[in-house]
């Protein structure tokens, strides 16, 4: 019988039962792709990851394959924090205060990630992701409020279109007026289906975010639904729409921007799992996006094992 060790943690958290939960096999290199999705199908969580030797002349220190529960994807945000942050408190990182980076090899390639520490301790991780790729602005803002259950002068698509977001995975961008256009969000299956279909293959998720946060000290409230396995489905806190969405944010001008923006995206809220997502996002001497960082603490939950 083959053994499979997991660590489970919240991501985004800064106690037990919040963030998003996410769970991690630090030493999978003697897993089968098969076997790992039946593993993350079995855990039944947003993602799982699997952390295996990274592929011969990549140059990075660990590669990291991260599966929803019906199918693996190329990158993820909370994902890449909770991976890391294990495998920092598992002593496979040696840290250097106050900062470490180091080398992650997912299918979209090679990613800095940032582990943050204080006398031994980690305080948070960040993902750097990738400089944004801005796609296809939605002219028909009835096919959207139908799949979010909305109505269409819940938008402000003259302000804040919504629009097609990559920073290492593709996120629609669907901003509202007001908090409770995002509290009364909910996926509709067949009209969620009609939404997303003409979009490129991978792109299964609709982010519906606010400038209206329950926390003053926030910016955003945000909620994020994804088609998985023919149903639409809730994340507590996702770090890849979150990255997309700070982007999307300066690029339109809809925050106060510098040299260096700072952002604080909750989410969460509404399912129970409030959360806090750190977004910094940079610009060059000319005024372009060059650098978007996504991050936050992690709480170690639980241990386990697996028999397979």
């Amino acid at each position: 019988m083959k053994k499979a060790r997991y660590v489970r943690v919240d991501v985004f958290a800064t106690k037990p039962f919040g963030g998003n939960p996410l769970a991690v096999f630090p030493e999978a290199e003697g897993l089968t792709s098969r076997e790992m999705q039946l593993l993350a199908k079995e855990m039944n969580l947003s993602e799982t990851t699997f952390v295996v030797p990274p592929t011969k002349g990549s140059g990075a220190d660990f590669r990291v394959r991260i599966f929803v529960p019906d199918m693996e994807v190329r990158y993820a945000g909370h994902p890449t924090l909770g991976t890391f942050f294990v495998l920092a408190k598992e002593g496979r990182i040696k840290l250097r205060e106050p900062v470490t980076t180091v080398k992650m090899e997912v299918k979209i390639g090679v990613m800095p990630v940032e582990i943050h520490s204080s006398k031994g301790r980690i305080t948070k991780v960040v993902t750097v992701q990738n400089r944004p790729e801005f796609g296809r602005v939605f002219n028909d803002i009835g096919v959207l409020a139908d799949a979010l259950s909305l109505s269409e002068s819940d938008f402000d698509p003259a302000r804040m279109p919504v629009q097609l977001v990559s920073t290492g995975l593709p996120w629609v961008i669907a901003p509202v007026r007001s908090r409770k256009a995002v509290e009364r969000a909910s996926g509709n299956v067949p009209a969620f289906a009609k939404a997303i279909k003409p979009l490129p293959k991978d792109v299964v998720d609709i982010y519906v975010t606010s400038l209206d946060p329950v926390d003053r000290s926030s910016t955003t409230h945000s909620r994020g639904f994804s088609m998985v396995s023919g149903a639409v489905v809730e994340d507590p806190a996702t770090g890849s729409a979150s990255g997309c969405l700070g982007a999307y944010l300066v690029h339109r001008g809809l925050v106060p921007v510098s040299r260096s923006t700072r952002i604080v995206n909750e989410q969460g809220y509404e399912i129970g799992r409030a959360s806090k997502i750190e977004i910094e996002v940079g610009k060059d001497a000319g005024g372009e996006i060059d650098s978007v960082r996504v991050g936050g603490p992690v709480v170690h939950m639980m241990d386990g094992v697996a028999y397979l």
